[in-house]
Protein backbone atom coordinates (compact mmCIF):
# COMPACT_ATOMS: atom_id res chain seq x y z
CA UNK A 1 0.00 0.00 0.00
CA UNK A 2 1.29 3.36 -0.88
CA UNK A 3 1.97 5.67 2.09
CA UNK A 4 0.82 9.25 1.55
CA UNK A 5 3.62 12.08 1.69
CA UNK A 6 1.63 13.54 5.49
CA UNK A 7 2.38 9.72 6.70
CA UNK A 8 5.83 9.93 5.19
CA UNK A 9 6.55 13.38 7.21
CA UNK A 10 5.26 11.75 10.24
CA UNK A 11 7.17 9.06 10.59
CA UNK A 12 10.69 10.75 9.49
CA UNK A 13 9.73 13.21 12.46
CA UNK A 14 9.18 10.18 15.20
CA UNK A 15 11.76 8.91 14.31
CA UNK A 16 13.96 11.98 13.67
CA UNK A 17 12.80 13.08 17.09
CA UNK A 18 13.95 9.86 18.72
CA UNK A 19 17.68 10.34 16.84
CA UNK A 20 17.30 13.73 18.08
CA UNK A 21 17.65 12.74 21.97
CA UNK A 22 19.90 9.85 21.51
CA UNK A 23 22.40 12.42 19.02
CA UNK A 24 22.11 14.77 22.21
CA UNK A 25 23.43 12.28 24.77
CA UNK A 26 26.07 11.01 22.55
CA UNK A 27 27.33 14.58 21.61
CA UNK A 28 27.23 15.25 25.74
CA UNK A 29 29.06 12.06 26.39
CA UNK A 30 31.44 11.12 23.59
CA UNK A 31 32.70 14.66 22.30
CA UNK A 32 34.63 15.22 26.09
CA UNK A 33 35.84 12.15 25.11
CA UNK A 34 37.50 13.39 21.57
CA UNK A 35 39.16 16.49 23.73
CA UNK A 36 35.69 19.01 22.33
CA UNK A 37 34.03 21.01 24.63
CA UNK A 38 31.09 23.07 24.00
CA UNK A 39 28.22 24.49 26.23
CA UNK A 40 25.28 22.83 26.50
CA UNK A 41 23.64 25.38 24.07
CA UNK A 42 25.89 24.79 22.14
CA UNK A 43 25.39 21.19 22.04
CA UNK A 44 21.33 21.76 21.86
CA UNK A 45 21.47 24.19 18.87
CA UNK A 46 24.11 21.53 16.70
CA UNK A 47 21.90 18.55 18.09
CA UNK A 48 18.74 20.61 16.23
CA UNK A 49 20.44 21.36 13.32
CA UNK A 50 21.82 17.89 12.90
CA UNK A 51 17.90 17.05 13.43
CA UNK A 52 16.24 19.08 10.71
CA UNK A 53 19.09 17.88 8.54
CA UNK A 54 17.81 14.09 9.28
CA UNK A 55 14.37 15.16 8.79
CA UNK A 56 14.92 16.76 4.96
CA UNK A 57 17.42 13.25 4.59
CA UNK A 58 14.62 11.02 5.41
CA UNK A 59 11.82 12.85 3.82
CA UNK A 60 13.64 13.28 0.57
CA UNK A 61 14.94 9.35 0.72
CA UNK A 62 11.36 7.84 1.49
CA UNK A 63 9.91 9.94 -1.38
CA UNK A 64 12.45 8.35 -4.03
CA UNK A 65 12.11 5.15 -2.43
CA UNK A 66 8.07 5.39 -2.59
CA UNK A 67 8.40 6.51 -6.08
CA UNK A 68 11.10 4.02 -7.33
CA UNK A 69 8.59 0.90 -6.34
CA UNK A 70 7.03 -1.00 -8.93
CA UNK A 71 3.59 -0.77 -8.88
CA UNK A 72 0.98 -3.37 -10.02
CA UNK A 73 -2.36 -1.88 -10.43
CA UNK A 74 -5.31 -4.09 -8.67
CA UNK A 75 -8.01 -4.77 -11.05
CA UNK A 76 -11.34 -3.64 -10.67
CA UNK A 77 -12.66 -6.75 -9.42
CA UNK A 78 -10.40 -7.35 -6.76
CA UNK A 79 -10.93 -3.53 -5.73
CA UNK A 80 -14.38 -4.08 -5.67
CA UNK A 81 -14.19 -7.61 -3.06
CA UNK A 82 -12.01 -5.33 -0.73
CA UNK A 83 -14.90 -2.39 -1.40
CA UNK A 84 -17.38 -4.62 -0.57
CA UNK A 85 -15.79 -6.86 2.75
CA UNK A 86 -15.18 -3.08 3.99
CA UNK A 87 -18.66 -2.02 3.32
CA UNK A 88 -20.00 -5.42 5.41
CA UNK A 89 -17.82 -4.68 8.13
CA UNK A 90 -18.82 -0.99 8.25
CA UNK A 91 -22.59 -0.85 7.32
CA UNK A 92 -23.52 -4.38 8.12
CA UNK A 93 -21.64 -4.90 11.35
CA UNK A 94 -20.11 -8.01 10.52
CA UNK A 95 -16.76 -7.34 12.16
CA UNK A 96 -13.93 -9.62 12.84
CA UNK A 97 -15.34 -10.50 15.74
CA UNK A 98 -18.57 -11.53 14.75
CA UNK A 99 -17.53 -13.54 12.30
CA UNK A 100 -15.25 -15.57 15.17
CA UNK A 101 -18.58 -16.83 16.15
CA UNK A 102 -19.47 -18.40 13.08
CA UNK A 103 -18.40 -22.33 12.70
CA UNK A 104 -15.44 -22.75 10.41
CA UNK A 105 -16.03 -22.68 7.01
CA UNK A 106 -19.79 -21.16 7.37
CA UNK A 107 -18.73 -17.94 5.68
CA UNK A 108 -17.01 -19.59 2.68
CA UNK A 109 -19.93 -21.56 2.27
CA UNK A 110 -22.38 -17.91 1.90
CA UNK A 111 -19.96 -16.98 -0.46
CA UNK A 112 -20.01 -20.17 -2.33
CA UNK A 113 -24.07 -19.98 -2.53
CA UNK A 114 -23.61 -15.95 -4.09
CA UNK A 115 -21.08 -17.95 -6.69
CA UNK A 116 -23.62 -20.48 -7.36
CA UNK A 117 -26.18 -18.31 -7.64
CA UNK A 118 -24.05 -16.23 -10.71
CA UNK A 119 -23.93 -19.33 -12.40
CA UNK A 120 -27.42 -20.56 -12.41
CA UNK A 121 -28.20 -16.90 -13.71
CA UNK A 122 -25.47 -17.81 -16.69
CA UNK A 123 -27.52 -20.52 -17.04
CA UNK A 124 -30.66 -18.81 -17.59
CA UNK A 125 -32.36 -20.39 -14.22
CA UNK A 126 -33.85 -17.49 -12.12
CA UNK A 127 -33.10 -18.85 -8.62
CA UNK A 128 -35.64 -17.38 -6.00
CA UNK A 129 -34.32 -19.09 -3.16
CA UNK A 130 -31.24 -19.37 -1.99
CA UNK A 131 -29.24 -23.07 -3.24
CA UNK A 132 -29.27 -26.14 -0.78
CA UNK A 133 -25.58 -25.02 1.03
CA UNK A 134 -27.33 -21.39 1.90
CA UNK A 135 -26.28 -21.73 5.81
CA UNK A 136 -28.29 -18.83 6.76
CA UNK A 137 -31.81 -18.07 6.70
CA UNK A 138 -33.37 -16.89 3.28
CA UNK A 139 -34.23 -13.38 4.98
CA UNK A 140 -30.10 -12.50 4.53
CA UNK A 141 -30.07 -14.35 0.88
CA UNK A 142 -29.95 -11.04 -1.35
CA UNK A 143 -28.83 -11.58 -4.75
CA UNK A 144 -28.81 -8.75 -7.44
CA UNK A 145 -26.40 -9.51 -10.84
CA UNK A 146 -23.70 -11.86 -11.64
CA UNK A 147 -21.04 -9.39 -10.96
CA UNK A 148 -22.48 -8.20 -7.76
CA UNK A 149 -23.15 -11.72 -6.68
CA UNK A 150 -19.82 -12.55 -7.18
CA UNK A 151 -18.21 -9.47 -5.64
CA UNK A 152 -20.27 -10.67 -2.46
CA UNK A 153 -18.99 -14.32 -2.80
CA UNK A 154 -15.25 -12.72 -2.95
CA UNK A 155 -16.16 -10.79 0.17
CA UNK A 156 -17.73 -13.18 1.72
CA UNK A 157 -14.97 -16.37 1.10
CA UNK A 158 -12.14 -13.07 2.32
CA UNK A 159 -13.63 -12.85 5.57
CA UNK A 160 -13.85 -16.41 5.88
CA UNK A 161 -10.10 -16.74 5.30
CA UNK A 162 -9.48 -13.90 7.60
CA UNK A 163 -11.53 -15.81 10.36
CA UNK A 164 -9.24 -18.71 9.48
CA UNK A 165 -6.48 -16.61 9.57
CA UNK A 166 -6.90 -15.77 13.39
CA UNK A 167 -7.96 -19.06 14.05
CA UNK A 168 -4.66 -20.37 12.94
CA UNK A 169 -3.14 -17.69 14.97
CA UNK A 170 -4.98 -18.04 18.18
CA UNK A 171 -3.73 -22.10 17.97
CA UNK A 172 -0.24 -20.97 17.05
CA UNK A 173 -0.39 -18.45 20.22
CA UNK A 174 -1.91 -21.50 22.44
CA UNK A 175 0.97 -24.26 21.28
CA UNK A 176 3.82 -21.52 22.01
CA UNK A 177 2.37 -20.27 25.48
Amino acid sequence: MKQSKRMSLIETCLNTGAGFGISLLAQWYFLPLLGVTISFHQNFLFAIIMTVVSICRGFILRRVFEALQIRVSMPASILAIAAERRRQIDVEGWTAEHDDEHEPGIIGIAGAAYAMAARYRYQGVQQINPPGCWPWSNDWWKPQDNRRDLVRAGALIAAELDRMDRDRKRKHNVVRA
